[in-house]
């Protein structure tokens, strides 16, 4: 008798094996989904505050044309890549400080960087040279003045300037 006893006993702990590792897989699984549930909405809602970012898609497509256009006016005011070369554009900057009444004392083309950089010597009236900087800095297309030293004559008004001018080249 005491095999049959055994024999029971044995079926009893097995069935209490078999449903305490169900009731741990069971219990593993209700954790998994619940963080699948927590992740879910938080995936929920950052999608929601990626919709609302991006609005809707004639407003997406409104700004990209805005962006476009504003993209072409940039373009107008950089030199194309063969539009101009820095012999054309020293006769430029010579003929502007002429009509304000600048002369130019001397005049070079350097290479910086691998860019073309004009430096003029100048000499003329303090205004005249305030009118050119003026027009440089109002210029249609990007002209820069990486240096400029200025000598005044006293009670003259006048101006000595060393100055180098280049214009910005179009890449893109």
């Amino acid at each position: 008798m005491p095999a049959k006893r055994e024999k029971q006993l044995l079926v009893v702990l097995a069935a209490v094996i078999c449903i305490t590792a169900l009731g741990i897989v069971i219990s593993l699984g209700a954790e998994r989904l619940k963080a699948a549930r927590t992740d879910a909405a938080q995936f929920r809602d950052q999608i929601e505050k990626l919709e609302r970012s991006i609005g809707s898609e004639t407003q997406a497509k409104a700004l990209r044309d805005r962006l476009h256009g504003e993209l072409d006016v940039m373009k107008t005011r950089f030199y194309a890549p063969n539009e101009v070369n820095p012999y054309s554009f020293g006769t430029l900057i010579k003929k502007k400080l002429a009509s304000l009444g600048m002369a130019v004392v001397r005049y070079q083309v350097i290479e910086v960087k691998g860019a073309s950089i004009l430096e003029f010597s100048v000499s003329g009236s303090l205004y005249s040279f305030v009118l050119f900087l003026k027009e440089v800095s109002e210029s249609e297309r990007y002209w820069t003045i990486s240096s400029l030293a200025m000598t005044t004559r006293e009670g003259a008004g006048g101006v000595d300037a060393v100055f180098r001018i280049g214009y910005e080249v179009r890449d893109f």
